[in-house]
């Protein structure tokens, strides 16, 4: 199926998600002003909903807290140790180390750590790296006497001016720059709830547009509720959803990085039209039929199924459909299938989910997939995600695989959270680990990462060579000091 066609299905999937959603906030305030039954039986049937997946979470926040690790992390230093070993399973199986030691101090805008690379048991100081917000230091103390500083914010200018420029036969954007420690402005929090607001927004029309009423034919003996959105409302709302986000703090930002990577401005302001260009067409759908969802309910009162009565028309003359069952016994949310349709002339696209999840005092298991199909099976993906969480230990057996036209991932790790002070240190570690790729495994990985606050200071380094003011001559004598220093090590 054409490329516009799938991204058509993902604006579809938008529209049913998000007006479901804006449905229940505007039907639950509806009712509780107005007292009408079908509005009660809905907002009745979300806050269930809401109540199910609070009981989804997770005690890791809880034991650890993050958010009191992350205040640390503000004012004073945070030490992490990380050791990786990485076991390559390509012909010769080949095992492969690496530590890093790190110390952060956000408030002084310092950062150093040490890096250890190994093989078989045999372990080395491979290099020490330091930085500021505009610096970044490195030193190799195996190959090279001296330490060399790189200066971050007139990189792309310093490095084309360089002799490094000539000899690597190769320029970076002019204007190219980046900095450690940037300061938090709030811009990033202010686009986020910005964003928020924006995918918020159809509540309020809906509030005022959407008209409920009791189905009168019962669905596998279930009575329901019928929603229906003027065309006109969702439209409208399409529009504005894609002139807000366009304007939006949030998408500006977006530009601004992509931007930011380009070779020159010429090139900043076609990557900008593109991006603007995508996203005028995956917001170009829009309906010639109005928007209708009926909701049907349990004995309990539960939301049991969502689906479209009659597929929905788009102005293409596209046909949308949407069927969401929630099958749980002790809670609905346990087990979901379904999803949304889209009929383009002969061909059907289909996004649907799969949840199975259970939840207990000790464990937590969950496990999600995603499939997005079209009739000829061409281009199927699909991606899942599955975890057993012991909320006792701590301990979780995960699995990431994705199924796409050119291959398949696979990737399973199982560990646990240990040695934890909450509020200030905990250890992550994994046991085993592996990422296959086509059904054969590439390699598999052990770590463990220890997290702590430290009354130590990373040390910035005070002797030190500018590796971009270095002379030709100068660069030759460091590459034959490199090579000295492997030439020793073979010899020992």
């Amino acid at each position: 199926m054409e490329k516009k066609k799938r991204t058509g299905l993902i604006v579809a999937v938008v529209i049913a998600v998000v007006l479901v959603i804006a449905a229940g906030t505007a039907v639950f305030f509806m009712g509780r002003a107005f007292g009408s039954k079908p509005e009660l039986r809905i907002a009745a049937g979300m806050k269930k909903m809401t109540e199910e997946m609070g009981q989804y979470g997770s005690s890791l926040s809880e034991q650890i807290d993050f958010a009191a690790i992350n205040e640390h992390r503000k004012t004073e230093t945070i030490h992490t140790d990380t050791d990786i070993s990485i076991t390559i399973t390509d012909g010769e199986t080949t095992n492969v180390e690496f530590s890093v030691d790190a110390l952060t101090n956000a408030s002084q805008k310092k950062a150093s750590c040490d890096i250890g690379i190994g093989m078989y048991g045999f372990h080395i100081p491979f290099a020490d790296v330091a930085a500021t917000q505009d610096m970044l230091y490195i030193s190799l103390p195996e190959l090279l006497k001296d330490t060399y500083r790189v200066e971050l914010t007139t990189l792309g200018e310093k490095f084309n001016n360089s002799e490094w420029a000539m000899l690597l036969d190769t320029q970076l954007p002019e204007n190219y720059s980046t900095s450690f420690f940037k300061e938090d402005d709030g811009t990033n929090k202010s686009a986020a709830e910005e964003l928020a607001a924006i995918f918020n927004k159809p509540g309020e029309a809906l509030k005022e547009n959407a008209v409920l009423e009791n189905i009168r034919d019962k669905k596998e003996d279930r009575s329901g509720v019928r929603m229906t959105v003027a065309k006109e409302v969702v439209n409208q709302y399409m529009e504005e959803f894609k002139d807000d986000l366009l304007a939006s703090e949030f998408y500006q930002l977006y530009i601004e990085k992509l931007m930011s990577k380009a070779g020159d401005l010429e090139e900043g302001m076609r990557l900008k039209a593109m991006s603007d260009a995508l996203l005028e067409d995956a917001m170009s759908m829009r309906l010639e039929t109005d928007y209708v969802l009926d909701f049907y309910f349990d004995k309990q009162g539960r939301i049991v199924n969502i689906s479209s009565p009659a597929d929905m028309k788009t102005i293409d003359g596209d046909l949308l459909a949407v069927d969401i069952q929630f099958k749980g016994e002790e809670r609905v949310l346990d087990v979901i299938e379904g999803g949304v349709y889209l009929k383009s002339g002969d061909e059907i696209e289909y996004l649907g989910i799969e949840r199975n999840a259970n939840v207990s005092e000790t464990q937590y298991n969950e496990a999600v997939k995603l499939v997005l199909q079209s009739d000829d099976h061409d281009d199927d993906m699909v991606y899942s995600y599955k975890n057993d969480f012991n909320k006792e230990d701590l301990s979780f057996d995960m699995e990431l695989y994705a199924d796409l036209s050119d291959g398949k991932m696979r990737f399973t790790a199982d560990g646990a959270f240990t040695d934890i002070v909450k509020g200030e240190s905990y250890t992550l570690r994994v046991n085993n680990s592996s990422l296959e790729m086509d059904d054969e495994e590439l390699c598999y990985l052990s770590m463990a990462l220890e997290l702590e606050p430290t009354d130590e200071n990373p040390e910035i380094p005070k002797d030190y060579v500018d590796l971009l003011d270095m002379s030709a001559q100068e660069i030759q004598g460091m590459v034959y000091e490199a090579l000295g220093s492997i030439r020793k090590f073979n010899y020992e």
